[in-house]
């Protein structure tokens, strides 16, 4: 009896579950990008105004407040320029849609200010950005190289070496 229950159950909710449509739509806020994150970063970019076009690789870590702040140390080698400043300190803001998407403003100390354009994934664990501008400086007359920076960036965790337990980094 309890089997022929169970096979009627299950019957009539895989006859209902078929005709509703589920959709199961993201919603993200400032809080979903909370913690500490580390990236990789590579890309193509002026070697100098002007100048030839360089290929960059470099590392971030970055904390994200929750509140649309934003605090990075990063260390980025061009292969022309090489390290210009190694682990340079910078600052931002961002905002975060309700679809995941987002902008990240990034202030570093004697470079130009960037804009990049992000998407969270992954329930708030990973970011992936690109750099959308600034486009480059170039001599007058000529065309603007751009800049085809991205990165990714998943979420630092450490373990207790107490307890065993997953805690995110800076908790």
């Amino acid at each position: 009896m309890k089997a022929t229950m169970l096979i009627l159950l299950s019957a009539a909710i895989a006859t209902w579950a078929q005709g509703q449509d589920f959709v199961i739509q993201p919603v993200c806020t400032n809080a979903t990008l909370e913690g500490t994150f580390g990236f990789t970063v590579t890309g193509t970019r002026p070697s100098a105004p002007g100048g030839p076009v360089e290929s960059v690789v470099g590392v971030a870590l970055t904390h994200f407040d929750g509140n649309g702040n934003l605090t990075q140390t990063d260390n980025i080698h061009g292969s022309i320029t090489g390290v210009a400043a190694p682990d340079r300190q910078g600052t931002g803001t961002y905002s975060i849609n309700g679809d995941c998407t987002g902008t990240m403003k990034l202030i570093n100390s004697g470079a130009p200010p960037l804009t990049l354009r992000i998407v969270v994934v992954d329930n708030g664990n990973e970011v992936r950005a690109a750099v959308v501008d600034p486009t480059a400086t170039v001599t007058p007359g000529t065309p603007a190289p751009q800049v085809m920076v991205t990165s990714n960036g998943r979420r630092v965790v450490t373990r207790s070496r107490i307890t065993g337990v997953l805690f995110p980094y800076g908790q």
